[in-house]
């Protein structure tokens, strides 16, 4: 949040730590600053798509990780190239620790399968389906900083193990079964692949 330098109409943070110890200070380029806490996790997917949700009305939604920054100017060159037609990636590795999500793409192809839970292999279906749309994917110029893996580095080396796995599944069976569908959210797929 220290890293946002360019004026930012709604900043949406979802809270998936189930804790309710930190609370954020708006930053003074953020207009309004909305805090979502929900008792366990949803996922990365499953925040990103209530962020999206959450603002129906936006052209684009520039998607971060909570272990990345931004670098100075790059939300400058993000509101200058972002449109609604279009995914950006930004200069960040990897590519989908920060997206910039245009409407169409949303509207077309349709929002994270909340299946791929709680990370990993998302990016790779979503990516899939909106290539199978026809839509436009472009990279630009704007440096986000990520702490790659942090959140292994947590301690969920083991439940990540069953959940890489359960996820690599899932989305092998989606390319074999040719299914470009968002999924629907699956009980038992949050409840077996759980790092909470």
């Amino acid at each position: 949040m220290a890293s946002i330098d360019y004026p930012v109409e709604h900043l949406v943070i979802v809270d998936n730590s189930g804790t309710q110890s930190w609370q954020p200070s708006k930053p003074d380029k953020v207009k309004n600053l909305w805090l979502i806490r929900v008792p366990f996790g949803l996922g990365l997917v499953g925040a990103w798509n209530l962020i999206v949700k959450s603002t129906p009305y936006a052209p684009y939604w520039v998607l971060i990780n909570d272990d990345a920054w931004f670098e100075n100017g790059a939300l400058e060159i993000i509101a200058k190239e972002a449109d609604s037609e279009t995914l950006l990636f930004p200069d960040i590795t990897p590519d989908w620790a920060s997206i910039v999500l245009g409407s169409k793409i949303v509207e077309e192809a349709g929002l994270y399968d909340e299946r791929f839970y709680p990370v990993y292999f998302d990016d790779n279906d979503y990516e899939r389906r909106i290539r199978h749309k026809g839509l436009e994917i472009k990279r630009i110029e704007a440096k986000i900083h990520h702490e790659n893996s942090s959140t292994l580095k947590s301690g969920f080396e083991s439940k990540n193990s069953v959940s890489f796995g359960a996820n690599q599944q899932l989305f092998e069976q989606k390319v074999l079964e040719n299914d470009y569908s968002e999924g629907n959210w699956s009980l038992k797929i949050r409840k077996n692949n759980k790092w909470d």
